[in-house]
């Protein structure tokens, strides 16, 4: 089964947290193959990794020994991809985006683009497009958001498959 890891899973990894012990064993056994979206979220920028710095984004998935996971490639959204990893754009695309955008946060026009919180905002988005567009099975998440029943829903009519905490898996 195909899982896409969301960045705050991936950052439990590389922190050992004990909620993704289990699912670190599945993945060793081969019971999931582990997807990560290559986009520079707010949590990775913390740890210094940007949009222009590919090679500490791969540095960090061999810190959390997740070097073989396989990667996906976003939509191209200035100060949020890596070059060279990244899809060009679509009408049709960009629509995908702004639905799940809706879905997760209704209006965003409340959010200055470039800050923190739209930063936040896009990689969640594009974590998601990036599993329904790669037709992911689960999507793996800790964001309570992705989890609200009045969300849930209407990511699954998308193609969403699945969400689940990691410590469901």
């Amino acid at each position: 089964m195909k899982i896409t890891l969301d960045h705050n899973v991936l950052l439990d990894f590389v922190n050992g947290s004990p909620r993704v012990a289990p699912l670190r064993e599945q993945i060793t056994n081969g019971v999931y193959t582990p997807y990560v979206v290559e986009v520079g979220a707010s949590e990775l920028q913390q740890r210094g990794i940007q949009p222009d710095h590919y090679d500490q984004f791969e540095a960090l998935l061999r810190e959390a020994n997740l070097e073989s996971a396989e990667r996906l490639a976003p939509i191209a959204i200035w100060d949020v991809f890596f070059s060279d990893h990244a899809l060009w754009s679509s009408p049709e695309l960009e629509a995908q985006a702004d639905q799940i955008e809706t879905i997760l946060f209704g209006d965003s026009s409340q959010v200055e683009s470039g800050g923190r919180a739209w930063l936040n905002r896009k990689c969640d988005v594009l974590s998601m497009w990036c599993h329904i567009y790669y037709s992911n099975d689960i999507f793996v998440t800790s964001d309570g958001n992705f989890h609200k029943a009045t969300k849930l829903p209407r990511l699954m009519e998308l193609g969403a498959k699945r969400v689940a905490r990691p410590e469901e898996l």
